[in-house]
């Protein structure tokens, strides 16, 4: 499924009015509600930025399925036809108590296949998105990486807790590298790989909504993105991510599968 002209400029309009948004009320008074702990947090602008993005797609779109991170979307979406991902605030953590690093990011799929990734770095004003069969872009101009050569010569991004507990074999993956770097938002680690500033983001869990816009630019680009088994992703389950560079890929996967531990490689 090719994607349709018309869709791909409202997303982007979409985004643009809701990037806006947030800029424009980020000195604004807060509600800050905790989910699960006090580092998985919502706001009322997350709750805002989804019921806007879902209002534009439901007008537009009535038939088109939704998955979102706040939960205003389909109850129980499946893959079948048009199914739009949505984090409306990608690093909530970093917006509350950083102002800075987070990202809104929305994928569109159809039947399960993307069609096009979009993620929009809100404080640096920057949209990055991929159209499968198209391209990647970086504010609309073709986006150039920089080349990896191999891991040993390379950054990486992940999960500072998956480093500690040394899941996948995190800590001999970075023993490889150059080092390790984290933002703390899926979209902006995945960035890093985008543009080629590092080799490779890996997390323990990530919802559909921290990987889908992801993996869609990463396949327009012909980058690799699995669990760290090198099983595709389900787009509709919680699951570890490895989102690589081609050149480390292979390598990357035999580091985690040389040694055995034992449940450490649980993807659930």
């Amino acid at each position: 499924m090719t994607m349709n002209k018309q869709m791909h400029q409202r997303a982007i309009d979409w985004l643009n009015q809701a990037a806006d948004l947030l800029r424009a009320t980020l000195d604004s008074p807060l509600q800050v509600k905790q989910k699960q702990n006090a580092r998985d947090l919502v706001t009322e602008m997350d709750c805002r930025i989804e019921d806007y993005l879902i209002q534009q797609i439901r007008h537009y779109y009535p038939n088109h399925q939704i998955l979102s991170e706040e939960g205003q979307g389909d109850v129980f979406p499946n893959t079948e036809g048009y199914l739009w991902i949505i984090d409306p605030i990608d690093g909530t953590l970093n917006y509350v108590k950083e102002k800075n690093h987070f990202a809104i990011l929305l994928g569109i799929y159809y039947n399960g296949k993307p069609v096009a990734g979009y993620i929009v770095d809100v404080m640096n004003e920057q949209l990055y998105y991929g159209i499968v069969g198209d391209g990647v872009y970086l504010n609309h101009q073709p986006l150039l990486p920089i080349q990896i050569a191999s891991l040993e010569t390379s950054l990486i991004h992940g999960n500072v807790h998956l480093f500690i507990h040394n899941r996948y074999q995190a800590r001999e993956i970075l023993n490889h590298s150059l080092g390790m770097r984290h933002y703390g938002a899926a979209g902006l680690d995945m960035i890093s790989v985008i543009r080629g500033e590092a080799a490779l983001y890996l997390s323990p869990r990530l919802q559909p909504w921290d990987f889908a816009a992801g993996l869609a630019i990463f396949t327009a680009m012909n980058y690799k993105m699995t669990t760290p088994t090198g099983q595709p992703l389900d787009l509709l389950k919680r699951q570890a991510v490895l989102a690589c560079h081609p050149a480390v890929h292979s390598q990357v996967l035999d580091i985690i599968q040389s040694t055995d531990s034992e449940a450490n490689n649980n993807d659930n």
